[in-house]
């Protein structure tokens, strides 16, 4: 154990620090006394620092130049790369597909489910809700859900679908006249699912 060099500013207690940590540091002290050590001999530059950090029901992160606007124009100028740039796009996508995947279990997911979770499944569900813009059975504009007519398994046999990269490939899959927009309610009916609202 080293020889104590300094001690607590509060209890006296003997500690030993690194010199050229003394010459940094306005006062020492221990781990017990340090929150009473920062009430009694506050710092300048960390009080100013607090205006911008957390107060009681605030946003931690008001003031700092993170904001909701600059999240959006960031968003906005990606988007705008990958809608320029679709060669890149599928460069990206080569790169952590199938094995090259960290999660990647040996392919042992359905390719039903597979397909349901694609980027192009997505904007096909998008473009649905859009069209219809409200359910078709019931009328309401709440929780819309996009409804395969002819079932993805269905067009999985019909168009002889192996791979994900088929699915991409085939149109009849990313046709929206082979979608309707219902209601989650509705979607659970038509399905026979029992629909529970919490």
């Amino acid at each position: 154990m080293r020889t104590p060099n300094t001690c607590c500013i509060i209890c006296k207690k003997q500690l030993y620090r690194r010199p050229n940590e003394l010459k940094m540091v306005k006062f020492v002290c221990c781990r017990d006394c340090r929150s009473e050590a920062y009430k009694k001999f506050p710092n300048k530059n960390s009080i100013d620092n607090l205006k911008l950090g957390r107060e009681k029901g605030t946003n931690h992160l008001e003031g700092i130049p993170k904001s909701v606007e600059s999240n959006k124009k960031r968003s906005k100028s990606h988007k705008l790369f990958w809608k320029n740039n679709p060669e890149k796009l599928k460069e990206r996508g080569k790169k952590i597909r199938a094995e090259k995947h960290y999660r990647w279990k040996g392919g042992i997911s359905n390719l039903n489910k597979a397909i349901r979770l694609l980027h192009e499944n997505r904007k096909w569900s998008d473009n649905v809700k859009i069209r219809d813009n409200k359910c078709l059975k019931c009328g309401s504009n709440v929780n819309l859900e996009a409804h395969h007519i002819v079932e993805i398994s269905i067009l999985i046999k019909t168009n002889n679908i192996k791979t994900i990269d088929d699915a991409r490939l085939c149109d009849s899959f990313w046709d929206i006249t082979n979608g309707i927009a219902l209601c989650k309610k509705c979607h659970y009916k038509h399905h026979n699912r029992r629909y529970n609202e919490n």
